[in-house]
């Protein structure tokens, strides 16, 4: 696959906590494309009725390291408490073809941030994961709509702000506004925007710090539990706007999967939160144009172009980086052999550790030769 030696990773979604799906063997399914790809280590959950510890013991029998696919601010339903828009009301879930769930909760809340880890002891600490591989640790994005892709506002979010010197109340003032163009970033730095209205900047700046404080403690529970600790982030030129910075997040891992997702029209896949980014802001007063392609130096933010900027930046993260590349073939998925070898080409040819083969290698896939 690589002329040289880089890691490989299968990540096998398996349904949700107790939404199991039917992939037959699945140990049998993942042993064969482990070796048809000489793969180093398989991503799998988070479904509870899964036996994990067969799997993990075949795997390892090979020398094959075993995460355990783990989301955080999503999927718990009603053991969660939701996040609220800065109108006072619920997010509401992103509309797309994927099994998950994409309805998210507050990430201030103590009782969401220890959530993960609950379900952790309780479902699955004896199997003998490797570690764990954490996924939605961010707020909403705009495929949930324009409100709740601003961020969550319920007492706990806005005391966090005001800590962090953001007028919340002014926040919400010049949100009744008509023109919001204050919205559209102004510079990049590494792959944090800025903006130049300065309260808008303080908001994005406390609401990244927000959920890094809250991710941070999830990791550091796993990692008194000795396990290794992976993050799904979304690709660079959304990433912060979702309150992920992905170099702070970085400081305390093994390891960052960026979805650059680049023939994805769901949750995180480029062209999905592209088109839904530039028209909800559109519909609500602010025309964003191609403002963010003027900012990565690309006509398009799947393009190639743009995946070389988005490397160039990830390679200096002082932890291992394996971008994500879609290799299932489903309608939500236009995916191809000329496109993941094209994608996994370009990997190649950069200073990152490796890459994952994403995001279920148990549904119909293509994978390179």
């Amino acid at each position: 696959m690589y002329k040289k030696k880089k890691k490989i990773i299968l990540q096998a979604f398996t349904g949700g906590f107790h939404n199991s799906m039917n992939f037959g063997n699945i140990s049998e399914k993942l042993l064969l494309l482990c070796e048809k790809t000489n793969a180093d280590a398989v991503i799998i959950g988070w479904n509870t009725s899964v036996d994990y510890q067969k799997i993990i013991e075949e795997l390892k029998e090979k020398n094959i390291d075993v995460y355990l696919w783990l989301p955080v601010f999503s999927d718990y339903g009603k053991d969660s408490n939701t996040a609220l828009d800065y109108l006072g009301n619920k997010h509401t879930n992103a509309v797309s073809g994927a099994e998950d769930d994409f309805t998210f909760s507050c990430p201030s809340n103590h009782h969401n941030i220890e959530l993960a880890v609950n379900y952790y002891d309780k479902y699955f600490s004896k199997e003998g994961f490797t570690g764990v591989f954490i996924d939605k640790i961010r707020f909403s994005s705009f495929g949930n709509g324009f409100t709740s892709g601003m961020g969550c506002f319920c007492e706990n979010c806005q005391d966090f702000y005001y800590k962090e010197g953001v007028d919340v109340q002014q926040f919400k003032e010049i949100m009744k506004s008509k023109d919001k163009h204050f919205l559209i970033p102004s510079e990049i730095t590494s792959m944090k925007y800025i903006f130049s209205n300065e309260l808008i900047n303080e908001l994005f700046v406390a609401r990244a710090r927000l959920i890094t404080n809250s991710v941070n403690k999830v990791i550091d529970s796993f990692k008194q539990r000795k396990l290794q600790v992976g993050l799904d982030v979304f690709a660079p030129p959304f990433a912060y706007l979702f309150g992920q910075d992905i170099e702070s997040l970085a400081q305390h891992v093994d390891f960052i999967k960026p979805m650059i997702y680049r023939v994805t029209n769901a949750p995180a896949g480029i062209p999905y939160e592209t088109a839904h980014l530039k028209k909800e802001l559109l519909v609500n007063g602010c025309d964003i144009k191609d403002k963010l392609e003027q900012l990565w130096h690309c006509d398009s933010l799947s393009d190639e172009m743009c995946l070389v900027q988005q490397l160039e930046i990830l390679k200096k993260m002082p932890v291992a980086i394996y971008p994500g590349v879609e290799v299932n073939k489903v309608n939500i998925c236009d995916t191809s052999l000329t496109y993941v070898e094209k994608t996994i080409d370009v990997f190649a040819k950069k200073e990152i550790a490796g890459c994952v083969l994403s995001w279920n290698v148990l549904e119909e896939i293509v994978y390179p030769q």
